[in-house]
């Protein structure tokens, strides 16, 4: 199996079989062979400790592209590298995988990249990261101890199926315990409910309870749903619920989805269609009329589940009446349910990067990957209250000055201990957001909801069509 794992290509589409066999005839298949012949360069030592952060006036110009949102790589903090660092222009570009891989394919590819945790096993297995730990070995910024865990989804002992530990191929810029949930105390209240504890954590089943008391009907029109979670997440979620019974949505080689004969599998998707069918999340027979994030900082949403990370958005999307709320402590974070008795709370998305093998000039690119995730910009995000550190030597610069803050960080703390998970992604699979899992029940939900398939049909149809999307890679690989 490990050298089944050595070559997938790049699964790239969206997300049915025909999808994906016609991105693979198109792209996928060049981009797949360009990656394996540029591959990872052997590795070699780095030429100087790179904690040493500024470059001879007399250096070769060199440029390093970094593909990373706007949002999270600004234009002033760009300038403040080069200004440190006169021997190396820093440029930005949009993330978009698809133009990744294409650029993987004419050799050109951009020196850091941006991914989600989900995607880092097929990227490994195609032998795409540098590896790391010969630079964090000699490094004065990145020591491995001061890792937070979250930064396991990006280090290997052997393989795509060894993640979790060893060495280190790529960081996250900064992480949040994913599962926690978000509440309007006063909605809560209006309803006559209970205020939820901020301490010992619901069982979802409590959740559906809360979500269905507190949605709001005119006739059969929705004026304020009940609960909603991340939808291209679901698969995700269904793998932290059965991973804490010592189960799993996939064989244990990842060759082949477990879910039409698999009783606690069902059942998890069962959650999130009754859910949608019961109008108490959003889905396409009651669309969100923004996204959930918005409607619950609009008042349209009563309780929400999103990280850490959603305390920093809240204060900037929320309108005056909803501000006047978060002074006064009324929208707060609660902890992560638990599934069946089992308390976890991973992060499930992990957003980091990588720095590409065939990138030319890898001393350069570690020394931007190092100044993002362990200099002044991971400082700022630190102090922004946006996520929590990738360092957990940073972790004293989050906020937790104010009513709403401290009751943030007081929850927040408490997750550590549960959000030490690395959740084992299947290695064969594109693992974008959403996911392939996750865009088949997407699709094939919204039929069973207008009454055109069935509930067990649908099941088979997931099932089926996630392991023709797993034979494909294995095909591909010709093993």
């Amino acid at each position: 199996m490990d050298k089944m794992l050595t070559r997938i290509p790049d699964r790239g589409g969206r997300y049915s079989r025909r999808q994906f066999l016609r991105l693979a005839a198109v792209s996928t298949s060049a981009a797949w062979l360009a990656a394996c012949a540029a591959g990872a360069p052997a590795q070699q030592a780095p030429a100087a400790e790179v904690g040493d952060t500024a470059a001879p006036a007399d250096a070769a110009a060199v440029t390093i592209e970094y593909m990373m949102g706007e949002a999270e790589l600004s234009p002033a903090e760009i300038e403040q590298f080069q200004g440190a660092n006169p021997g190396i222009t820093l440029t930005r570009v949009e993330p978009d995988a698809t133009k990744y891989f294409a650029s993987l394919a004419a050799g050109t590819p951009p020196d850091l990249f941006r991914l989600q945790a989900p995607q880092f096993p097929l990227l490994l297995a195609r032998e795409i990261p540098l590896n790391l730990q010969p630079y964090i070995d000699v490094s004065t910024a990145i020591k491995v101890d001061d890792l937070a865990a979250a930064n396991n989804y990006y280090r290997s002992s052997g393989g795509a199926l060894d993640i979790g530990s060893g060495d280190v191929y790529g960081m996250v810029k900064d992480w949040s315990p994913d599962l926690t949930i978000w509440v309007n105390l006063d909605q809560i209240e209006e309803v006559g409910l209970p205020t939820p504890s901020f301490t010992e954590p619901m069982d979802y089943t409590e959740v559906r309870a809360y979500g269905e008391a507190l949605a709001k009907f005119d006739g059969d029109r929705s004026v304020r749903r009940g609960f909603d979670t991340q939808m291209p997440w679901v698969d995700r979620i269904w793998m932290v619920w059965l991973e804490g019974l010592g189960q799993s949505l996939f064989s244990e080689d990842f060759t082949k989805m477990d879910l039409v004969e698999n009783e606690a599998a069902r059942e998890a998707v069962r959650y999130h269609y009754d859910l949608a069918a019961d109008k108490i999340s959003s889905s396409p027979i009651n669309p969100s009329p923004s996204w959930a994030g918005q409607d619950f900082a609009n008042g349209e949403l009563s309780m929400v589940q999103y990280g850490f990370w959603f305390s920093g958005g809240l204060m900037i999307w929320a309108g005056d009446e909803m501000k006047q709320q978060i002074e006064e402590g009324r929208l707060v974070m609660l902890p992560s349910p638990t599934w069946k008795g089992v308390r976890r709370g991973p992060t499930i998305t992990a957003t980091g990067s990588i720095v590409t093998g065939a990138t030319q000039n890898p001393d350069e690119a570690y020394k931007v990957f190092e100044w993002y995730n362990a200099l002044e910009p991971a400082q700022n995000r630190a102090a922004s209250g946006w996520g929590v550190p990738a360092l957990k030597s940073m972790y004293d610069a989050i906020p937790k000055d104010g009513p709403y803050r401290s009751q943030v960080w007081s929850v927040l703390e408490a997750e550590f201990e549960f959000a030490e998970t690395t959740v084992r992604f299947n290695p064969y699979l594109q693992g974008g957001e959403p996911g392939v899992a996750a865009s088949l029940f997407l699709q094939f939900y919204e039929q069973v909801l207008k009454g055109d398939l069935t509930f067990d049909e649908m099941l088979q149809q997931l099932e089926s069509e996630t392991n023709l999307a797993l034979q494909d890679g294995i095909d591909q690989i010709g093993a």
